[in-house]
């Protein structure tokens, strides 16, 4: 982008969810090093949480926003002002569509005459972003194309581009997230591999395929950390603190099988889910996912990761998105347990070493 500055030394990436602001700096001094990382919770601003979708509109309460990434960039003596920020992938539109042989020059035409019959908007009301995921113009002549196409509300953009100016950073880019997860744990010996992305967030998930290293499928789901919560306080009537300490204790493993029951319903929906997607995969494209990477704050859930091996008979990952980036060797053990919750915003950070 024409924002872009090529001399800069070090990015932020910044992940605004529902009920934290995660930052994370990376600097090009020694290749990649990690030099900084923060997050706020939303308790700490009357416990409010940052943003919210509803009726699929996305609500973000701006000014508590700026003043937790205020404090963070102060807090954590973070001095680069360059920033790419996330976008939730629920106000992001995501479709695929397949286009007859052509060359390269005639695909942004195509893909522009297209837009209009594939997304709910208007244009004009929309920032469009589009890749080719298969086929296209090559060596050997112009082959059939599958397009994804992801489009932006331009509103969505206004909101963010303000709360960047609030904070005193500089936008270089906004980014849905399943694109910042991609950079981040999609490593080189994968990209030959498909790859099944699952992150479970606080107020939503998202199942992705990626293949060749390009992302093929993405589906957003309402199934959640916090529906995992909600299911102890309406089972049991006790306090959402206190439903959140019980499943981070016990969670999906035996210890207790009383909360294993109540907690297996979601699972199996995000589960279900997950496998549907993978059958519409092979029923399309014959693929099938080689390995799972888990990602988002629901992995730390005790016997989450085996209930999906058990169940997929795929092999597991849980996210480390700093698998390839230098950092303090104390910080070892605790950005292995963090890691999983702040891969977006390390994946937006790393878009400044593109």
């Amino acid at each position: 982008m024409a924002l872009f500055n090529a001399f800069s030394k070090s990015f932020i990436g910044v992940d605004i969810g529902a009920d934290s602001v995660k930052l994370v700096e990376l600097s090009k001094q020694k290749g990649k090093m990690l030099t900084n990382y923060g997050i706020l919770g939303a308790e700490y601003f009357a416990g409010n949480s940052f943003r919210n979708r509803e009726r699929g509109v996305l609500s973000i309460e701006e000014d508590n926003i700026v003043g937790a990434i205020t404090s963070i960039l102060q807090e954590a003596g973070i001095k680069s002002k360059q920033a790419f920020f996330s976008i939730p992938d629920y106000v992001s539109f995501f479709t695929t569509f397949d286009l007859p042989p052509m060359s390269e020059k005639e695909v942004p035409e195509a893909v522009k005459y297209e837009a209009p019959r594939r997304i709910p908007l208007p244009l004009s009301e929309v920032t469009l972003d589009w890749q080719i995921i298969k086929g296209g113009p090559n060596q050997k002549g112009a082959t059939p194309l599958r397009v994804l196409l992801v489009t932006v509300p331009n509103d969505v953009i206004a909101k963010y581009q303000r709360i960047a100016q609030g904070a005193g950073l500089k936008i270089i880019a906004l980014e849905a997230e399943v694109f910042a997860m991609l950079r981040a744990l999609i490593k080189y010996q994968d990209k030959s591999n498909v790859i099944g992305l699952i992150d479970i967030g606080e107020r939503s998930s998202t199942i992705n395929i990626v293949s060749q290293g390009v992302l093929k499928v993405s589906h957003s789901l309402d199934v959640s950390g916090e529906d995992f919560t909600r299911a102890l306080t309406s089972a049991l009537g006790i306090e959402k603190k206190k439903a959140s300490a019980i499943i981070h204790i016990y969670g999906l493993s035996d210890k207790n099988p009383d909360i294993k029951k109540l907690l297996l319903p979601i699972a199996e929906l995000i589960l279900k889910k997950t496998k549907d997607i993978f059958n519409e995969l092979y029923a399309k494209d014959k693929e099938v996912p080689g390995k799972i990477i888990l990602s988002g704050g629901g992995v730390a859930m005790p016997g989450l990761v085996e209930y999906f091996a058990q169940n997929l008979d795929i092999p597991i990952e849980i996210a480390n998105p700093f698998i390839d980036i230098s950092a303090p060797p104390s910080l070892e053990e605790t950005l292995k347990k963090i890691g999983p919750s702040l891969s977006i915003a390390a994946g937006m950070a790393l878009r400044g070493f593109n």
